[in-house]
């Protein structure tokens, strides 16, 4: 390079770094947003839907759990008015006010028709006679100040069986006082609602501070009682520090790992400063592209810059080995950096293309999490490649002005060369070194792990929390959300009480907790107390008033429950009414709006498996047909079909890229067949690895497999370059001990990119981690096994005899 080509790049290259750490530091974003780690097909489509439009403004909940009971709902209630007054908190509340009770004839319209059948049962003498002789028998039970509280303004109790089965949060029932606590009162809760969307980051933070402010004193005070809380802001805040930590820890673990191969295998410390710089600023580039992506950088695309870091590596590694080499040939520094350039500069920018392109298939991903990371994987590797072309060469030759150092021995080199010193030998270590080929194609690949593993991290405090609140207050896994969306809220509404009314009558499904049980549609509560009209109360009062004296109780004392009765109101409870009560904060779990449209989220516990399922999708389809059902229970059958699409495609591109980017550099048919061979062992030993380590693989660390096609094709490519035509004994083992080194510098340092993963939180991102390096590693023994034992077989004629 001239001194003013120099000149020119030096100026290229500060524009660029420059302009890349202004749009970093005022651009790069964070998606907490769990949709992205979904596909774009099936019925994630819809989860995503329900993701973005519920989870934006989703109900919160702080847990407080110890074996005091007086302790828990007195710290519940201190939580409650202390995130009532911070700015971020909307509502907070640690009961519903239980006096408030609506009138025990306005009942009908929130109940379904099973329901109403009991009501009905409920005002036949026999049924009143029934019902007041349990109501007495309650009374006379200890603490049954509450329910005498009820039974004077409703002696049947018709509230509690319009609402006994009704549950808000996946079956939290709120106790007759009004509070949230299981029966035993060692768990209760605090509902909240933050302001904001979860979705958007400073409101998931302000959220999360005032809620670390608040409770945070209080766990320290009380080191006995758990205290935790959930709900869409914590987990997107809890899933925004997760991805910052991951991103902020994965790239310098990965520059720690990767240097220190390097070093242990080149065993020349000053070879870092030539290599370490350009490969940050291709890191630095790649992070000012992730800056543009929509919507942020998805927990799952934050590997980028370790894998970015490991991968590069393999270039400053052959660019500084052929330095060296110039220099041991005589070369002074300056002559010795452009030849390392011209002798290095098509094969490793071919090599860099040829992975990039193995990255790039993974744009053909039906997740959008996947695609970025093949995006910027693959832009990271090709600028990486640019950067130590032009930066390493130039540094080295400072760094390179003394007496060149002698080429560090290799003699581990020795074992592969030996393995292929005999055709017999060879042949033998060719059937080991493929017998995961012959397992594969007859066991078949290992089993997939649980998606949903990839999908929410195990290790966020408010996930834990959650599933403490389902297994506490009766919910668990494989809960169906039903969802109805119309531009008309009305109609929507109207929709949604349809749903609900059918799914009640289904004997498959086990609970139901919808938006209907609050306040159903203006319409459906019209017709609902035209049912109750129906069954004439004012002619039932005067029974109901004998019924009360027969069962001792003094009539006199229900004179206005009485008369109303004989005058049953009809009122109707609309939304805004509804808003200003303390059961507004449940709004937002069953209503929202997106795209213009009004949603209502209906969820519903089946009874039963998959079968169950099918059947309550049939019966309300057959009333509403544009009724969808999602959830992430459903999730597990669509990331596999997805991860059954995506891998053939992803595959059959990253193998054509492999193929094209062999014929291009070894061009002999030999040469070809034995890296395709190498790699197809390698993904072979890989597969089978997995399946005997039970190391997870699902949707994310399966994706991975294509990708290693083209990052340890290099290997294998590189010794067969160095050993041209000859296939003597002799030059083979030459080739193992002077390329050795190198493909062992890019394939270990490759692996330690990935392997820097294994320490990120997320777990889908330490799975894909550990699949990384579990192939480069495995890549590069196949590469020094395989070359020269290929080499070995394939001989021609006259190096055979010799044999």
């Amino acid at each position: 390079m001239t001194g003013r080509g120099r000149t020119l790049a030096a100026a290229a290259l500060l524009a660029a770094t420059g302009a890349s750490l202004w749009v970093v530091s005022g651009r790069l974003r964070l998606d907490p947003n769990v949709g992205s780690l979904l596909p774009d097909r099936g019925d994630a489509v819809a989860l995503r839907r329900y993701v973005r439009a519920f989870g934006g403004g989703d109900l919160g909940a702080v847990m407080v759990r110890s074996d005091e009971p007086d302790l828990n709902r007195r710290l519940c209630a201190e939580i409650a008015a202390a995130l009532a007054a911070r700015p971020s908190m909307a509502i907070a509340v640690d009961r519903i006010d239980a006096s408030q009770q609506p009138s025990p004839w306005l009942v009908w319209r929130h109940a379904n028709a099973a329901i109403r059948e009991r009501l009905a049962a409920a005002l036949t003498p026999d049924g009143m006679r029934a019902r007041l002789r349990e109501s007495r028998r309650l009374l006379a039970l200890p603490g049954s100040g509450p329910l005498a509280a009820l039974v004077a303004q409703d002696p049947l109790r018709l509230t509690q069986i319009a609402f006994e089965s009704a549950s808000a949060a996946s079956g939290l029932h709120a106790q007759a006082d009004g509070r949230f606590t299981n029966d035993g009162g060692r768990t209760c809760l605090v509902l909240v609602k933050g302001r904001g969307q979860a979705l958007v980051s400073a409101d998931a933070r302000a959220f999360a501070n005032d809620m670390a402010a608040v409770l945070d004193p209080l766990r320290a005070a009380h080191p006995g009682v758990e205290i935790g809380d959930t709900g869409g802001h914590a987990i997107a805040a809890a899933t925004e520090t997760m991805i910052t930590g991951d991103l902020m820890r994965s790239g310098p673990i990965a520059t720690v790992l990767a240097s220190g191969v390097f070093v242990a295998i080149f065993r020349r410390v000053r070879a870092l400063a030539a290599v370490l710089p350009p490969l940050l600023l291709g890191t630095l580039w790649t992070a000012a592209l992730a800056s543009a992506l929509p919507g942020g950088l998805s927990a799952i695309a934050v590997a980028f810059t370790s894998v970015v870091v490991g991968v590069g590596v393999d270039t400053g590694v052959h660019v500084y080995a052929a330095l060296l080499a110039a220099r041991r040939a005589g070369l002074d520094a300056r002559a010795a950096a452009a030849a390392a350039r011209r002798a290095t500069a098509r094969a490793v920018l071919l090599a860099a293309v040829t992975a990039a392109a193995a990255f790039a298939a993974l744009g053909l991903s039906e997740i959008r999490a996947v695609r970025q990371l093949g995006v910027l994987c693959a832009a990271g590797e090709v600028l990486t490649a640019i950067a130590i072309v032009l930066v390493t060469p130039e540094v080295g030759r400072w760094l390179e002005r003394g007496a060149p150092p002698a080429a560090p021995p290799a003699r581990w080199t020795r074992l592969f060369a030996w393995l292929a010193g005999t055709r017999r030998r060879a042949l033998v270590t060719a059937v080991a070194a493929l017998a995961p080929i012959v397992g594969v194609a007859v066991l078949g690949p290992p089993p997939l792990a649980a998606a949903i593993v990839g999908i929410r991290a195990g290790t966020l405090a408010p996930l834990r929390v959650q599933e403490e609140i389902y297994q506490t207050f009766g919910g668990r896994p494989g809960q169906v959300i039903v969802m109805v969306a119309d531009r008309d809220p009305a109609a929507a509404r109207a929709r949604a009480d349809r749903v609900v009314e059918t799914l009640a009558a289904a004997p498959e499904a086990e609970a139901i907790d919808a938006l209907t049980t609050l306040a159903p549609a203006l319409a459906t509560q019209a017709a609902r107390l035209a049912e109750r009209d129906a069954l004439d109360l004012p002619a039932k009062a005067g029974e109901l008033e004998r019924a009360l004296r027969e069962s001792g109780f003094v009539a006199d004392r229900f004179g206005s429950v009485l008369a109303a009765m004989r005058r049953p109101p009809r009122d109707l409870l609309d939304l805004p009414a509804l808003e200003a009560t303390p059961s507004a904060i449940l709004l937002s779990r069953y209503l929202a709006v997106d795209d213009d449209e009004t949603l209502l989220a209906i969820y519903v516990q089946p009874r039963g498996g998959t079968d169950a399922v099918s059947r309550l999708e049939t019966a309300v389809h057959a009333v509403e047909p544009t009724a969808v059902f999602t959830g992430y229970g459903r999730l597990e059958k669509n990331l596999r079909e997805t991860l059954r699409r995506d891998l053939p495609r992803i595959g059959l591109v990253a193998a054509l890229c492999v193929v094209l980017a062999l014929a291009a550099a070894l061009r002999r048919p030999r040469d070809v067949a034995i890296a395709a061979v190498v790699v197809l062992g390698e993904v072979a030993a890989v597969l089978t690895l997995f399946r005997f380590a039970g190391i997870p693989l699902h949707a994310y660390s399966a994706l991975v497999l294509p990708v290693l096609l083209g990052i340890t094709v290099d290997e294998g490519m590189f010794l067969l370059h160095r050993a041209g035509a000859s296939d003597e004994p002799d030059d083979i083992a030459a080739t193992l001990r002077d390329e050795g080194p190198p493909i062992a510098a890019t394939a270990l340092t490759t692996a330690a990119g990935f392997g820097a993963l294994v320490f990120a939180e997320f777990d889908g991102l330490r799975d894909l981690g550990l699949a990384g390096a579990l192939g480069s590693a495995v890549g590069l023994v196949m590469a020094l096994t395989l070359v020269p034992v290929g080499l070995r077989l394939l001989a021609a004629p006259r190096a055979r005899r010799q044999a």
